[in-house]
This record gives C-alpha cells, sequence and structure tokens, in this order.
C-alpha cells in the first residue's frame, strides 16, 4: 500500500501554525520554551489526528517541534510527556517521518558545521525515539565543495558519528544540484536508505533516467523499514526545484502508478511537499475523475476520505482535528 502524506503543518485545521522561538530573545532571558514545547507537542497530536481524519497516513514531522532544542542549555528536561502524541499515532497508524533543514550538512569541511549537524541530528533521534516513530530522518547530501570523492569520504565520516537512534533512521535525498540517486548510491556504498524525490530528479541535469533513479533508490531500503519518497511539482517562473503551491490529480497518481509497479506494492510512504501542504494534497485529489480517484484508492487505502462530491463537482470536505 502506498501511505500519502504531507510535511509539518496542517494547514486545513484550526490554529494551523506551530509556535516559534528565536535565539537572541532566549539568550535575552525573553523566552520561556516550556510552554512553546507544550504547545508544539499538542499540535503534532492534533495534526495527527486531522491527518488521519483526510485518509493521509503519513505526517512529517517538523525538526522545528521544539525550537533551540539543540543550543538551549537543558531543553530536552523542557520536551513534554509524548505519550499522548504517540498513541495517536499509533491508534490512527499514521508514519511519522522527519527532515531537518539543509543546514543540517554532515559532509561540510567545516567541523563547526558538522558538529552543529550532529547535534540537530541526534535530537531528533531522541524525539523519534520517545514518538516510536517508524519513519525517517531524511538528509540532503549537501554541496559538494568541488570534489566529489572527498566529500563522499566526509559525508561516510559525518553518519559514523551519529547517535544510534539517528543512524537507524537516517535517509538520503537526491536533490536539484549535488547529488543524484546513483551518485548517493556510489558514495554510501548502498548502505544507506535513499528517497527518491521526484521534482529534484527532473530539477538535475545529471539525473539518470526515471527509472533508474526510482528503482534504485526503493531498492535501498531494508525490509523493517518503510521505503520513502517525495511528490511535488514546479513552481512557475521560481528557479528549478522550486516547489508549487499545489500539485495536480494525474500529477500525483501518475507517480502514485509508477510506484506500485517499481516497488512490486511494497509499503511505501509518500509525502506531498507543496507549499499548501494537506490543502494542496486534498484538492489535488478532488480534481480526479470518480474512476481516477478509484484508481487511487485502490493504491493508497483510505487517500480519497477528505474529498466528496458535491453538484458540482468535487471538493474538500473540512476535518476537525480533536
Amino acid at each position: 500500500m502506498i501511505r500519502l502524506g504531507y510535511a509539518c503543518l496542517s494547514l486545513g485545521m484550526p490554529e494551523p501554525s506551530m509556535k516559534t522561538a528565536q535565539l537572541g530573545r532566549f539568550l535575552k532571558g525573553l523566552v520561556d520554551l516550556t510552554p512553546i514545547y507544550r504547545y508544539n507537542a499538542e499540535y503534532v497530536r492534533r495534526s495527527i489526528v486531522h491527518s488521519a481524519g483526510l485518509g493521509l497516513l503519513s505526517y512529517r514531522i517538523s525538526s522545528d517541534l521544539f525550537p533551540l532544542l539543540d543550543i538551549a542549555p537543558g531543553a530536552r528536561m523542557l520536551v513534554p510527556d509524548l505519550r499522548s502524541v504517540r498513541r495517536a499515532a499509533e491508534r490512527c497508524c499514521v508514519h511519522l517521518s522527519n527532515h531537518p533543514s539543509q543546514f543540517v550538512v554532515l559532509s561540510s569541511p567545516r567541523e563547526e558545521v558538522v558538529l552543529n549537524s550532529l547535534a540537530v541530528m541526534n535530537d531528533q533521534g531522541w524525539v523519534m525515539d520517545l514518538l516510536g516513530a517508524r519513519g525517517s530522518i531524511t538528509l540532503h547530501g549537501g554541496g559538494v565543495y568541488g570534489d566529489r570523492d572527498s566529500t563522499a569520504v566526509r559525508l561516510r565520516e559525518g553518519i559514523a558519528r551519529l547517535t544510534p537512534a539517528a543512524l537507524s533512521r537516517l535517509a538520503l535525498e537526491n536533490d536539484e544540484r549535488g547529488w543524484t540517486v546513483p551518485e548517493l548510491l556510489e558514495a554510501t556504498g548502498g548502505e544507506v536508505p535513499i528517497v527518491f524525490d521526484h521534482l529534484h530528479w527532473a530539477a538535475n541535469p545529471r539525473s539518470a533516467p526515471y527509472a533508474v533513479e526510482l528503482e534504485g533508490a526503493l531498492g535501498t531500503w531494508p525490509a523493517d523499514r518503510v521505503p520513502e519518497l517525495h511528490y511535488s511539482e514546479q513552481w512557475e517562473g521560481k528557479p528549478a526545484g522550486a516547489h508549487a503551491e499545489h500539485i495536480t490529480g494525474r500529477g500525483l497518481l501518475r507517480f502514485c502508478e509508477a510506484i506500485e509497479e517499481a516497488s512490486g506494492g511494497r509499503e511505501v510512504a509518500v509525502i506531498v511537499e507543496a507549499k499548501r501542504k494537506d490543502l494542496a494534497v486534498v484538492r489535488a485529489i478532488g480534481e480526479l475523475t470518480g474512476r481516477q480517484r478509484a484508481r487511487l484508492e485502490a493504491l493508497a487505502p483510505g487517500s480519497t476520505r477528505g474529498v466528496v462530491e458535491s453538484s458540482g463537482g468535487h471538493r474538500p470536505s473540512r476535518v476537525i482535528a480533536s
């Protein structure tokens, strides 16, 4: 089966924003992290319920769930009990994953960047452990820095420094400039699962044929992990690789059909990386004809739950998280 989902913010539910904290204000003693952490933990619980109500059984947790976790002294002690979040994910059968920002680079030639990246990754592994999350913590390979071979060595060395909680969930992702799937396979010896990103494949001029990259990435995932893939579409007028606000229903269906064929029906998770988050997925599914929706439902059971028919066509139903 395919588990469709989206990333971080649930724009279709009440109070759709998370709370943030600025380092400068924190250092001045102007920020209390405890209520921020509590609010954001409850936000994730609500998002899981909201996502499941739409029939979207994958949800990417924001790496900013607990702001300044890797910087503020004693911040881990402020993280609230996450058992209610964990129970919601288990009850709703929602696959949870994580994707730190582009500033987390294990292959950097600067040791301070690597140390900061390790701190973020190890904190995210700790949080995912608390949540009992099965999903990946996905990173880009980073830059190439003019020497791909040396960068690959640094990448492997950085990976080896991760804690078990982070290492056991690590996945790498092809991007629009630095790394294709074959290049990541060569750099890691095929020992790290690779997330195939559809838009990055299309945007990278060095990309191998579609089937080569898709099948190559799927083949890196061990039997005890759920392969993850990303789908988005190009924002017209923006640089190559920029995520559009929405996606097309036909594009999403074609991607799911390609995955089904390449994976042999294996359970996989697809995160839609559109700017309009859950609203973009529901709108895309609502564009499909009845026959197309039935096909998507067969590939991704439950995924059409958030769309109902009206006399004028299809429209998204509103799901309120409890």
